[in-house]
C-alpha cells in the first residue's frame, strides 16, 4: 500500500470508464462527453440508461413487493377509519424529519385524520439517543392519551426490546426503515416491518432513503382507503409530498447512481420546491441563486434542517416543513438559522481539535482515525468525521461522552468508498461480542456506543478490520475526476449541456474536470480558508473560487504567476440577470507537484 506524502495533498484519479455503458449512452443519442461522464459512474450492471438519465415517476418500483407493506397499510387504514390516536416516531436527522413530514401531511391532508389524534415523537439526540430508545419508549408510554398505533420512520429495525415494551402495553408498532437489518433479524414484536434490506423482501431497490419507505407506505394506505370507500376512487395521488422525499433522499447521501427511484423522486421533488409549493420553500427562495439543484438540498437545506436535530429535538425543523403560511415559516427559519450558526461554531472547534489528533495518528501509521474528544459534542461529530475523512482519505470515527451516562461514549463513523461501515462494525462485534453497547449504520456511515474504558480495545479492533478491508487499496485523499477538459469546453453552452445529467448526488456526482493554467490573481476570502482566483487558460482568463483551500504550513498553497494543475466543477451563476459560470476549485497544485495515476 502506498502511503501519501506528509502534505496530505490529494491525488487526482481519473474515473474508470465502462465501455458498454458508454456505447449504450451514445446509442441513446447522448452527446459523447455526457456518455463519457455516465460511463464513469458506478451504475448497476443491469441499469437501463434511459430510466436513469430521463427519470420519471412511471419508472418507480412497485411498492407491493415490499415485505409487510400490505399488512401495515391495512392496519394504518383501520386506525384512520376508527379514529385511533397514531404516534409518529422518527429519527432526528434530515431523513427522519422529512419522513415525519411525509407521514403527517398525508395523514392529515390526504386522509383527513385529525391533527389532535396524531402524536409526534422525535428522540432528543443528546438526551435520548438514536432510534426508538428506552427513554423515548418510556416517553411514549407516559403520554396521557397513548397512541394505539406507532409508525416509525428511518429507524426501528434494531429496536426489538423497546418495540416489545410498547407491544406489552397494547401498542402496535409499524417499522418503516432503510438501515441494515441487525444480525438478530428484524424486530419480531413489530406489527409489521417495512425495510427493503430484509432478506425476505422482494423490493428491487436497497438504496432508497427512510423518507421514501415512509412515502411508499402512505401510497399503500391510500389504495386501502380507496378500496374501503373511505376515499373516492379519484382521490389525489401523494406526489405533492415528494418534495420532502427529495430533501431527505439527498441529505441522507443514499446512492443517486444505483437507484432509478431516487433519481425520479429527487428530480420531481426539486421541481415542486422550485415552484414554491409550500410556505417553507417560498421563504427559502432568497437563499438560492438561479435555478435550484440537488446540491442546494445537500449543502443548504439539509444542513439547515439537520442543525435542529444536532442541537435540539428536531421538532422545529418538522414544524418549519409543515408551516401553514409564510409568516409561520419565516419565524421557524429564523430559529433554524440561529441554531445553524451555533452548530457551525461548535463544528469549527471540534474539527480543529480532531484535526490535530488525526495528524498524529496518520504520522503513527494508522489507516483508521478513531478520535475521542472529552469536551466534544455528539450532535456534530458526523459532520466533523466527514471533514477529517475527506482531508486524510481514511475512515474516521469521532467520539464524545454520552450525555447523562457517566463512563459511556458515543461515536459517529464515516468511511471512504472502499470501506463498508456496517460490515466493519459487524466484524468488530464478532471479535468482541460484549464490546459495543449499541451500533448500526449502512455502507458509508454508522454510529455506536461503548464504555470509555473499552475505547482502546475498539480502536485496535477497528484498525485491524480496516487494514484487512483496505489491504489492496491506496490509502490517502483521492479526488475522482472525469479527465482532462479541453479549453474549447469552457463556455456556457457546455455548462448548460451538463444539466441534462441532473440530478447529481452520491455516486452520481457532478463532473469534476482537470485543467491546467497560470494564476493571474489570487485573493483570500472570509476567514482565509477560501480564495478567489483569476486563471489564464489557453490565452483566456477565467474566474474561480477555491473553497476550503488547503494551507501549507499556514501559508497560501499557490502563488501568482504559478503554473497549476487543478480539478474543478463548472458552476453556473446568475447576477443582475446575466448568466455566466465560475470554476469551483476542488483542489489545485503547482504543476511540478502533481501526482496522477
Amino acid at each position: 500500500m502506498n502511503q501519501e506524502s506528509s502534505s496530505f495533498n490529494p491525488i487526482f484519479k481519473q474515473r474508470t470508464v465502462n465501455p458498454l455503458l458508454y456505447k449504450a449512452s451514445v446509442e441513446l443519442g447522448l452527446d459523447s462527453m455526457l456518455a463519457h461522464i455516465i460511463a464513469g459512474r458506478p451504475l448497476l450492471k443491469d441499469a437501463i440508461i434511459e430510466e436513469l438519465i430521463y427519470p420519471k415517476l412511471k419508472y418507480l418500483s412497485v411498492p407491493s413487493s415490499l415485505a409487510d407493506i400490505q399488512k401495515a397499510a391495512i392496519r394504518v387504514a383501520q386506525a384512520i377509519q376508527n379514529g385511533e390516536v397514531i404516534g409518529l416516531e422518527t429519527d432526528h436527522d434530515c431523513d427522519g424529519q422529512t419522513s415525519h413530514a411525509v407521514l403527517f401531511h398525508n395523514l392529515v391532508h390526504h386522509f383527513k385524520h385529525p391533527e389532535t389524534k396524531i402524536h409526534s415523537y422525535i428522540g432528543h439526540r443528546l438526551e435520548e439517543g438514536y432510534g426508538l430508545s428506552e427513554a423515548l419508549a418510556k416517553r411514549i408510554l407516559s403520554t396521557k392519551v397513548r397512541p394505539s398505533l406507532v409508525i416509525t420512520a428511518d429507524n426501528g429495525s434494531s429496536d426489538e426490546l423497546r418495540i416489545a415494551l410498547l407491544k406489552e402495553a397494547g401498542i402496535d408498532v409499524i417499522v418503516t426503515d432503510h438501515h441494515m437489518i441487525p444480525k438478530a433479524g428484524f424486530p419480531k414484536s413489530a406489527y409489521a416491518c417495512i425495510n427493503p434490506t430484509r432478506e425476505d423482501c422482494g423490493y428491487p431497490d436497497n438504496y432508497i432513503a427512510g423518507c421514501m419507505v415512509a412515502w411508499l407506505l402512505m401510497t399503500a394506505v391510500r389504495a386501502q382507503l380507496i378500496a374501503a370507500n373511505y376515499l373516492p376512487i379519484d382521490a389525489p395521488t401523494l406526489t405533492d409530498t415528494l418534495d420532502f422525499v427529495a430533501v431527505g433522499t439527498v441529505a441522507d447521501c443514499v446512492s443517486i447512481a444505483k437507484s432509478v427511484n431516487n433519481r425520479a423522486v429527487v428530480l420531481y421533488g426539486l421541481r415542486l420546491i422550485e415552484k414554491g409549493t409550500r410556505p417553507c420553500w417560498r421563504v427559502l427562495k432568497p437563499f438560492f441563486n438561479g435555478k435550484l439543484c440537488a446540491e442546494d438540498l445537500s449543502f443548504r437545506i439539509g444542513p439547515l434542517l439537520n442543525s435542529d436535530g444536532r442541537l435540539s429535538t428536531a421538532l422545529s425543523s418538522v414544524s418549519f416543513l409543515l408551516a401553514k403560511n409564510d409568516t409561520e415559516a419565516q419565524q421557524w427559519i429564523e430559529l433554524l438559522q440561529e441554531q445553524n450558526e451555533k452548530r457551525k461554531l461548535i463544528q469549527k472547534t471540534i474539527v480543529s481539535n480532531a484535526m490535530q489528533l488525526a495528524h498524529k495518528k496518520v504520522a503513527a501509521g494508522f489507516y483508521s482515525l478513531c478520535i475521542y474528544l472529552a469536551d466534544g459534542h455528539p450532535g456534530v461529530h458526523g459532520i466533523a468525521a466527514s471533514r477529517i475523512k475527506d482531508y486524510f482519505g481514511r475512515p474516521t470515527a469521532i467520539f464524545a461522552p454520552k450525555q447523562g451516562m457517566n463512563g459511556i461514549i458515543t461515536g459517529s463513523v464515516r468511511a471512504i468508498e472502499e470501506l463498508h461501515v456496517y460490515n466493519a462494525l459487524l466484524e468488530v462485534d464478532k471479535m468482541h461480542p460484549d464490546l459495543l453497547i449499541g451500533w448500526g449504520g449502512h455502507k458509508g456511515a454508522g454510529g455506536l456506543t461503548l464504555q470509555l474504558s473499552n475505547f482502546d480495545v475498539f480502536v485496535a479492533s477497528f484498525e485491524s478490520v480496516v487494514r484487512k478491508q483496505l489491504a489492496a487499496c491506496n490509502i490517502g485523499p483521492t479526488i475522482l475526476t472525469d479527465g482532462m477538459l479541453g479549453p474549447e469546453f469552457l463556455q456556457l453552452s457546455f455548462v448548460d449541456l451538463l444539466k441534462k445529467l441532473e440530478p447529481f448526488g452520491r455516486e452520481f456526482e457532478a463532473p469534476i474536470f482537470e485543467l491546467e493554467g497560470v494564476i493571474q490573481d489570487i485573493k483570500l476570502m472570509s476567514d482565509g480558508t477560501h480564495a478567489r482566483l483569476v486563471i489564464a487558460i489557453a490565452g483566456k482568463y477565467y474566474k474561480g473560487v477555491w473553497f476550503n483551500m488547503r494551507a501549507v504550513n499556514g501559508a497560501m498553497p499557490i502563488e501568482k504567476n504559478q503554473q497549476v494543475h487543478f480539478a474543478c466543477v463548472l458552476k453556473e451563476k446568475e447576477y443582475q440577470g446575466i448568466t455566466s459560470f465560475d470554476l469551483h476549485i476542488v483542489h489545485m497544485q503547482a504543476k511540478k507537484e502533481v501526482e496522477i495515476f
